[in-house]
């Protein structure tokens, strides 16, 4: 019934958070040209090639290309994959409070505690750290489920299994092997260290030496052949994106320290302090991969998002460790009622922490809906914003499929929605997709008041001219209505003007009467050039 209960949760939860952010159509435009063309590039037809590593989610591009090829549209298949993910990662973390719980349990308890083990799936079901996630289009949720489901195998014994699913993680986002790898140093802590200390060399001799190498030859070869392939294809050791989005280590004290408090805001850690008794040294093994999460976060300077993207996993393990602890209060509560009484008592309080969760998540719901277009404490860009942006940048990218020539070049600042919609060749102001910007010298990432994770290297005005492109998107406006003139950007002011796209109402199922008025969005065009129905007018 328990499992019943949250299942439907889930659902309804998961609903609430519809959505599909920008960032999410740099992969799937990726995975499109894959499909279509042969080519893992984002832009398709240009001489000479760019080869550009705009993506760190190789497994999940991959997996996208491949539905693609069937029929399967990136957007639709990722939205269903992400809640899958989601529901994945309820199940391994409730395998992984489970799982340690059995190794480390004194005295088997004849109940099993089956209740008590879906506890970690309940506080997951009940915060948007996790449930957000489960939509977004991202890689996110699988990332964090095969992370927690290769703690889990190893902590069963199972090393292939985890090995394999370390490097699932490794594909889908490199990060993802923090907690695992942090983990492992736990477990040698925490389990090698004291059977070494007792049994010395009756311990090693018990070692399953052959299945570790079997375990690190599963972990090891598809990872060295990827970054051999990468090698080969992009001419690069890491994606580009690691080192465009390098510089967020510089906002550490402005935005790496606001993600920490707003993640541990958002899961009142006060709530927890009863349980901090019932700790135990066998509870650093989830404690300190948490830790290492978001330690790490802080480290790279956080994050705009809201709903801590970068701490799904670390959700998903506090969530196992709570649920750990409840079950190992069990025995405690035993000495002074029944058995029964003790796991209800111990379920119930769990049940209670996920209830307090909702309501404070149903809150934060009505605030996100309320700011389509604003940024949630002038800082966090909510679900309703990234929605909407993403709405709006595919319906005016497919209107420039429609009525652009297909060698239109165009320059964008937001490389997600608006150029997968358009399927034109584009020129990224950020980086990102840009084959020269990140390893251009002289160019200093911002760290001001304004600047935000992942957008600190601006392209130069003077190389988006030499660029030249037809119409200039990133130094464009988004708005109710037209703008005037004069609120253009040099040096696109002189020798250029608005080149206004008013495409046609979208669906929205937030928006009044379920249609989006996506307003106008308008790019800089040079006056002496055509740029399909733009500048006819003049001719």
């Amino acid at each position: 019934m328990l499992a019943l209960g949250l299942a439907v949760a889930f659902v309804v939860h998961a609903r609430a958070w519809t959505f599909i952010c920008d960032d999410a159509y740099i992969s799937f435009r990726y995975a499109r040209n894959l499909a279509e063309h042969g080519a893992l590039v984002f832009n398709v037809g240009i001489d000479p090639p760019e080869r550009v590593e705009g993506y760190t989610n190789f497994a999940w591009v991959m997996v996208l290309a491949g539905l693609d090829r069937l029929g399967w549209a990136p957007p639709s298949a990722a939205d269903a994959l992400t809640q899958l993910g989601a529901l994945a990662g309820l199940v391994a973390a409730v395998l992984v409070a489970r799982t340690l719980r059995r190794r480390f349990e004194v005295a088997p308890s004849a109940l099993g505690l089956r209740a008590i083990d879906l506890l970690p799936a309940a506080l997951l079901v009940s915060v948007p750290e996790h449930m957000v996630w489960s939509h977004g289009g991202l890689e996110t949720s699988w990332a964090a489920a095969t992370a927690m489901g290769s703690i889990a195998a190893w902590s069963a014994d199972r090393h292939r299994l985890a090995a394999a699913l370390a490097a699932t993680t490794a594909l889908l986002r490199a990060d993802g092997l923090l907690p695992i790898a942090v983990f492992g140093l736990a477990w040698l802590l925490v389990v090698c260290a004291p059977v070494l200390w007792r049994e010395r060399r009756a311990a090693l001799a018990r070692l399953p030496v052959r299945r570790l190498l079997q375990a690190a030859a599963l972990f090891g070869l598809p990872l060295l052949a990827h970054l051999l392939w990468r090698r080969a294809y992009y001419g690069q050791w890491l994606p580009n994106t690691w080192t465009i989005k390098a510089h967020g280590m510089l906002l550490r004290s402005s935005y790496g320290k606001a993600y920490v408090e707003a993640w541990l805001a958002a899961l009142p850690l006060l709530y927890l302090a009863p349980l901090a008794p019932l700790l135990r040294p066998r509870h650093l093994l989830l404690v300190l991969p948490i830790a290492a999460v978001v330690g790490y976060g802080w480290w790279v300077g956080g994050d705009f998002m809201a709903y801590g993207r970068f701490y799904v996993v670390a959700t998903g393990l506090l969530a196992a460790l709570v649920g750990w602890v409840l079950a190992d209060a069990v025995p405690l509560l035993s000495r002074k009622m029944r058995s029964t009484s003790s796991v209800a008592v111990a379920v119930g309080l769990g049940l209670m922490l996920a209830a307090a969760l909702g309501v404070r998540s149903h809150a934060r719901w009505e605030l996100d809906m309320a700011k389509p277009t604003g940024w949630i404490d002038g800082k966090w860009e909510g679900v309703a914003a990234m929605d909407r942006f993403a709405r709006v940048g595919r319906a005016v990218g497919e209107w420039m499929h429609e009525q652009l020539p297909p060698d239109t070049l165009i320059s964008v600042g937001a490389a997600g929605a608006v150029p997968y919609g358009a399927r034109l060749p584009v020129v990224d102001a950020y980086g990102l997709v840009d084959p020269v910007l990140a390893r251009m010298p002289g160019l200093r990432p911002q760290q001001g008041p304004r600047a935000r994770p992942g957008h600190q290297i601006v392209a130069p005005p003077s190389y988006m001219q030499e660029r030249d492109p037809d119409l200039a998107c990133h130094v464009g406006y988004r708005g109710p209505r037209r703008p005037p003139e004069r609120i253009a950007r040099p040096p696109f002011r002189r020798g250029y003007a608005w080149a206004c796209i008013e495409p046609d109402p979208v669906p929205d199922p937030r928006a009044e009467g379920g249609m989006l008025d996506v307003g106008v969005y308008c790019c800089r065009r040079p006056i002496d050039r055509v740029v399909g129905p733009f500048g006819s007018e003049t001719r």
